[in-house]
């Protein structure tokens, strides 16, 4: 009996091809898109959950309050919490430090030289904390000894090549310090989906007691496991009195020091804060894409209902004779699951060959996460299953509901009565559900596009074109001495415009926080001001405003070592009222005693980083009274169309006098976009998608005008006869699929607006949805309907009449 059920959709199918392939493509493009774009889905929710207890592991974050409001927050606590707190509260079960001061360094071994960007040092128990596989060593006891370090199976690749690293040197030197470490662990490269990417870890015991004891330096994660999120709010809740006992010093002492513990799931999804080294991602985006992956899969689902939906009330009669002849619904409603099933097998099927083809392509793609391990993830495979299932009941089930009353003596006596019941008006909601979506997606794609456009072409107050930027060597003997050296002799290159030396660039957080005062505070407000150190030259080599005062200048001997320029924002922040105020005041820096430093010059805000965050309170320096804040770029500003060759030249003169480091440069353009991977990402998703859905909106529309010109032949022809012309055949029929459109645009207008708008809330600049936006989607849904309903319409409106009345 099967087999004949079989045979009969077999028939059907072939029969009608022109409606079977609208279907399947748009089923195989809607399936493809919606477990795509659920990977991507899944692959950002779900960071780090491959630790064991992750649902237990928090990362305490640090904020200070003042008066009850929020003053600074961070993602790193200081070097002290762990201690303090796995000693002090009993909800504490586990704790691990990861200390980031420092982490860029140059390593050595034999002639090997590499700047990695990401070497930490670690507590001793960082892999029985956490469940990073060791390849070689024993959890317990691989960071537990004074200078021993653990490393990626990578980064043994690149230093051993396929030699046993275990036990071999390591030369690890930062501007200050070198340390001589053996190996005494390899790890597996940590996965895709952490937010710690690490490469080496240096246990803790190689440093000194001030990191591994200091309250004052904010520059480790601080990671804690607790049994029960009520025992995290508790830890939270104690927290403050504990810090008390800790504020030796003035800095920051009249506010509340506080933690949040951030649950280790929530961390790459919540939003970028100060002292986080990984891209994150965004929660709003991911919704945005969760219900995107819907919409697509519907918008297909709707193609297939629509077209069967017609063909069952052409097939009416037959349905009509079947029951005449004994037929029981369920004997119906197993032909038309079957033909559902068939169908949407083979959508699964062309959907796997295709990605088995593409996949090795797609995987090289800018947003690969959508493709990371795509046969190896269980969700796939169940999506695959699950759609496949519910797109066989929705698609076979609908058809049924409609014919389910059909009655045997009004279809035999007249087919045409039933077009106007059920099936006309799920019909019609159903396409103007598609063009809703249609406009929706438009009005998102170009908004993003435009948000993007807008954030990488604003003004960003500072100049980063034409900017080729090195990174300052590790430790050697009259460093100082050399650095000024070589940046005076690349000033002699032909095609440099200028050089300049500073402690971070354009695109990159400045890191280095100190609680500073203004001088004669009654309050003696302390707050938090990110120093950054320059040189002479690095205000007019980025073309910096100075709103109020003056540069730097070697014309006043007291700017190398007791002057400061500060920021808009730091102004405010310290209490100035105005520019004129502020230049001629004076500043008392953290650890400083009572020393005053003079500020000489008030700059105006500009984007040090990119447009998704805040002006910052920035203090520049062309000091480091703390003995930490180092020079660790050089920017040549380069002029003509010689880049390339004049960072050859450049090259050859760094390595003449620093020869045990190693060259590393970018252009700063490149750098600062960087910030916006993730937006631009979204934004591409975004696009392709939409095109994808349009095109299966097309489809549909072509599908359904095709059935429509059939049931409408005799009629058309009338009117051919009765002197109507072929573009009031195409009005007639456009105006039809245009009143649907117009209802769409309607329901889309306000819906896409308001998505739009939450949206860009993110956003602290961000352009405005405006009317032409809404206008342009509705002009291009009415445009690319038209010309698809006017492409089937065309060959009805020319045929001969009569051929037309005969056939009918």
């Amino acid at each position: 009996m099967i087999k004949h059920y079989i045979k009969i959709a077999l028939r059907n199918l072939r029969k009608n091809m022109f409606y079977t392939l609208i279907s399947l493509i748009g089923l195989v493009i809607s399936m493809g898109a919606c477990v795509i774009l659920m990977n991507y889905v899944d692959f950002e929710s779900h960071y780090d959950d491959f630790h064991k207890d992750s649902d237990k592991i928090y990362r305490a974050e640090s904020y200070f309050t003042l008066n009850g409001a929020v003053a600074d927050s961070w993602a790193t606590s200081s070097f002290g919490y762990a201690g303090a707190m796995k000693a002090e509260f009993s909800e504490v079960k586990a704790i691990t430090r990861v200390n980031f001061n420092d982490n860029e360094r140059i390593v050595r071994y034999q002639d090997k030289i590499y700047r990695e960007p990401m070497v930490v040092i670690a507590d001793s128990n960082f892999f029985s904390f956490f469940s990073f596989p060791l390849l070689k060593g024993d959890p317990q006891k691989v960071l537990l000894e004074p200078n021993t370090i653990a490393i990626s199976a990578s980064a043994a690749k690149k230093y051993f090549g396929d030699a046993d690293p275990m036990g071999k040197v390591l030369d690890i030197t930062t501007r200050k310090t070198v340390y001589h470490c053996a190996v005494s662990g390899v790890f597996e490269d940590f996965p895709p989906q952490s937010h710690l990417k690490l490469d080496m870890i240096i246990s803790y015991a190689s440093t000194s007691p001030f990191q591994r004891d200091s309250w004052y330096t904010h520059s480790a994660y601080t990671y804690v496991k607790a049994d029960s999120e009520a025992d995290a709010r508790m830890i939270e809740k104690k927290f403050p009195a504990l810090a008390e006992k800790f504020k030796t010093a003035d800095a920051m002492r009249d506010k509340s020091w506080e933690i949040h513990m951030v649950p280790l799931a929530d961390i790459h999804l919540n939003p970028l804060k100060p002292m986080e080294y990984e891209v994150k991602g965004s929660k709003q985006n991911i919704r945005f894409i969760f219900v995107f992956a819907f919409i697509i899969l519907i918008v297909g689902w709707v193609n297939f209902i629509n077209i069967m939906t017609s063909k069952s009330i052409e097939r009416a009669g037959e349905i009509g004779v079947r029951k005449l002849v004994g037929s029981k619904m369920k004997h119906m409603m197993i032909q038309f699951f079957i033909e559902s099933f068939i169908i949407n097998f083979l959508a699964v099927s062309i959907f796997l060959i295709l990605m088995v083809i593409a996949l090795p392509f797609l995987t090289h793609l800018y947003y690969s996460p959508m493709f990371n391990q795509f046969w190896q993830r269980p969700l796939v495979w169940g999506l695959l299953v699950l759609i496949f299932m519910l797109s066989t009941f929705i698609t076979g089930a609908v058809p049924i509901l409609i014919l389910r009353k059909v009655k045997i003596a009004v279809v035999l006596k007249n087919r045409m009565s039933f077009r106007v019941g059920m099936g006309k008006g799920l019909r019609h909601g159903l396409i103007i559900f598609q063009f809703t979506a249609a406009i929706v997606l438009i009005v998102s794609t170009v908004t993003i596009r435009r948000q993007m456009d807008f954030m990488q072409g604003k003004d960003l107050g500072v100049d980063v074109a034409q900017t080729l930027v090195f990174k300052t060597p590790a430790k050697t003997d009259g460093y100082e001495e050399k650095l000024e050296m070589i940046t005076e002799k690349m000033k002699t290159i032909g095609g440099v415009k200028s050089v300049t030396r500073s402690s971070a660039v354009p695109g990159e957080m400045v890191s280095f926080f100190i609680a500073n005062q203004r001088d004669n505070d009654p309050e003696k407000v302390s707050v938090l001001t990110e120093m950054y150190r320059v040189d002479y030259d690095f205000i007019d080599a980025y073309q910096l405003k100075i709103v109020k005062g003056r540069n730097f200048s070697k014309s006043f001997g007291a700017d190398k070592d007791n002057s400061l320029i500060l920021t808009q924002s730091a102004m405010k922040l310290f209490g100035f009222k105005n520019e004129e105020e502020a230049v001629g005041g004076f500043i008392n820096l953290e650890g400083q005693g009572n020393k005053k430093y003079e500020v000489i010059g008030v700059l105006k805000d500009y984007h040090h980083l990119s447009l998704k965050e805040n002006f910052r309170p920035v203090v520049l320096l062309m000091f480091s009274p703390w003995n930490a804040l180092d020079f660790q770029y050089v920017s040549v500003k380069v002029q003509g169309a010689n880049a390339k060759a004049i960072a050859g030249m450049l090259e050859t003169e760094y390595k003449s006098v620093f020869p045990d480091s190693s060259f590393d440069s970018f252009f700063l353009d490149e750098f600062f976009d960087r910030q916006y991977k993730e937006d631009v990402t979204y934004g591409v998703i975004i696009m392709i998608f939409t095109w994808l859905t349009i095109f299966i909106v097309c489809l549909g529309i072509l599908g359904i005008a095709s059935l429509m010109l059939l049931r409408r032949t005799k009629e058309i022809a009338i009117r051919k006869i009765s002197g109507a012309k072929p573009w009031q055949i195409l009005k007639l029929i456009n105006m039809e699929f245009i009143r649907w459109v117009g209802l769409a645009i309607v329901i889309g207008t306000p819906l896409s607006w308001w998505i739009m708008n939450n949206w860009l809330e993110n956003f602290p600049y961000r352009i405005e949805v405006e009317w032409w936006i809404f206008v342009i989607a509705g002009l291009l849904t009415i445009l690319v309907t038209g010309i698809t309903v006017s492409f089937q319409t065309v060959k009805s409106a020319l045929e001969n009449p009569v051929k037309s009345l005969r056939n009918e």
